[in-house]
């Protein structure tokens, strides 16, 4: 007891400062917000009646991930600012919505159950009274048939029916009481991980004179962010492609954003601006250490240099195509894109959004158009039939890099119809960009081996020789010509002994360093045409080969 009385005297002093009638507490409301890619800088508004001379102001209710060192505080009035200083605050916790919206249900729900609880005990005190008041009439008096039908008729009715009623009771009691668990199971998990304490920015001011002042406070704070994304539409294959680029904006700062103007920015403060330097590079040698090898027999080591592995055949093989099918939304009303401005800047750009926003403080997406493109495309036909036997029909995007666009991903839509993903890549060299469409069944690609024209044969005693035919059927089922884009590839070697040579390409564009095959056809509507390749490969007999 002692021990907690020298604590509170220990204390007191502290606890008197920090309720001080020279503390004025503010309440501010951020009006602008610039996102960046991570972090945003917050800028509020606020008033505050002063008195003459010094006194401290306290901007309550802050977030809770602020940079301390980029708080900021102007004054419009004849106001001197003396320090400025950001803390947090763990007596007042953030005002969760969520929180409270559970408390109150929990309550709502235990009152319920009270209710049913009395209306339960009141169905059970009555089948009690009618077990205890079975017997009717006295010791020597008789009852009628009548009667007794009567009564056993009334007494089988009551018991039925206050026992039913007792079971519905116990039924929605029994509900309500594993809602109240859910209920607090939730309430406990907020505590636990989201009840976070406050930001606090604590100004100390001198005024010349009193009366009100206008204060500014600007600050940076993480916690928060903004990915692109992309929507491209194409009508068909006549029309320009439609880009639509969107900001998923996300803020879990501990503040939430009311209506505020809300601008993007490319740029990433969290990357930090330190300029980078070169130093010098040191090569240094170090011997090839021995392998060492022990014979049981003679009990002897043996020293010598670890062999260098024979080279194998590589395949430059791309990865397949997948899609996803789902339906799409048409797009009658305006966009937030007609209401956004771009601001470049020799670094970075930014989005202005002149509609206002509300952006809640839990994390989740908040998709923001902020820029539509009508962009010139040209519609051919692509396929890989080694990799996947459908062809695909691609957009090919020209001059899509005149927009402030980021590389993110994208979702295709054709004639209406949702397509799957692609990752819109704008970090590309070229001016054309190209996007898959979905796959065209209409055009039908088959390739296979010819298996009498493979060979394997003896060139001599120290070498062996391998071909390999193939064949690939095209066909163009579709109403219209098209233009067809097909690639295949010749292996390559990297070890000398191990020849590979390009018997027969087909009329394609032989690619020798990267081995690529590539045909580009005009079908008319059901034209069909076959193209062929071979190639070979020698290597030592003593070698197995790997790859092919």
């Amino acid at each position: 007891m002692k021990k907690s009385i020298a604590l509170i005297l220990l204390l007191s002093p502290f606890l008197l400062a920090s309720q001080s009638t020279d503390n004025t507490v503010v309440k501010s409301q951020p009006e602008e917000v610039m996102v960046y890619l991570s972090g945003a800088q917050v800028y509020s508004k606020a008033s505050a009646n002063l008195k003459a001379g010094r006194q401290t102001l306290i901007f309550e209710k802050l977030s809770n991930t602020i940079d301390a060192n980029s708080v900021q505080v102007k004054a419009d009035a004849d106001v001197t600012i003396l320090s400025v200083n950001y803390e947090l605050n763990y007596l007042k916790p953030q005002d969760y919505k969520e929180f409270k919206e559970l408390e109150d249900s929990v309550k709502w729900y235990r009152d319920q159950v009270a209710r049913l609880q009395i209306s339960r005990r009141g169905h059970e005190e009555e089948l009690s009274l009618l077990a205890s008041n079975k017997s009717i009439g006295g010791a020597n008096v008789g009852v009628s048939t009548v009667e007794l039908a009567k009564m056993a008729d009334f007494l089988r009715n009551r018991i039925q029916e206050a026992a039913l009623k007792k079971y519905e009771i116990e039924q929605k009691e029994r509900k309500m009481n594993e809602r109240i668990g859910t209920l607090e199971a939730q309430m406990n998990n907020m505590r636990s991980n989201e009840l976070k304490p406050t930001g606090e920015v604590i100004v100390q001011v001198n005024a010349a004179a009193a009366g009100q002042a206008n204060f500014e406070l600007a600050y940076y704070t993480t916690n928060c962010g903004w990915t692109p994304s992309y929507d491209i539409r194409v009508k068909d294959v006549n029309s320009k492609a439609i880009v639509a680029a969107k900001a998923n904006v996300y803020q879990n700062t501990g503040q939430p954003w009311k209506n505020v103007k809300l601008s993007l920015s490319t740029g990433n403060p969290s990357r930090g601006n330190t300029k980078p330097q070169i130093n010098p590079w040191w090569l240094s040698l170090t011997e090839n250490p021995p392998v060492r090898t022990y014979y049981k027999k003679t009990e002897e080591y043996r020293t010598s240099r670890a062999p260098v592995a024979a080279g194998a055949v590589s395949e430059d093989a791309p990865t397949s195509l997948s899609e996803v099918v789902i339906s799409s939304p048409r797009e009658k009303s305006k966009t937030p894109a007609q209401f956004t401005q771009v601001v470049g800047s020799n670094t970075n750009s930014v989005f202005s959004i002149s509609l206002p926003y509300t952006i809640e403080s839990d994390g989740g997406d908040n998709y923001v158009e902020i820029q539509r493109y009508d962009i010139d495309a040209a519609y051919k036909h692509f396929g890989i039939p080694k990799v996947d036997p459908d062809a695909f029909l691609l957009a090919e995007l020209l001059g899509w890099d005149k927009g402030e666009l980021l590389p993110g991903d994208a979702n295709v839509y054709f004639e209406n119809n949702y397509v799957g993903k692609t990752y819109f890549d704008t970090r590309i060299a070229d001016d054309t960009l190209s996007v898959a469409l979905g796959r065209d069944n209409n055009v039908i690609l088959k390739r296979k081996m010819v298996k009498e024209l493979n060979e394997r044969t003896s060139v001599n005693n120290t070498m062996k020789k391998v071909t390999r035919n193939f064949e690939i059927d095209v066909r163009n089922t579709r109403k219209a010509p098209i233009e067809l884009e097909i690639e295949d590839q010749v292996p390559l070697s990297n070890n000398e002994q191990l020849v590979v040579e390009a018997v027969d390409t087909g009329k394609a564009e032989y690619n020798k360093e990267t081995g690529k095959l590539t045909w580009r056809l005009k079908l008319q509507p059901g034209e069909s045409t076959k193209l062929t390749f071979a190639y070979s490969v020698r290597y030592p007999k003593k070698f197995i080969l790997n790859g092919l």
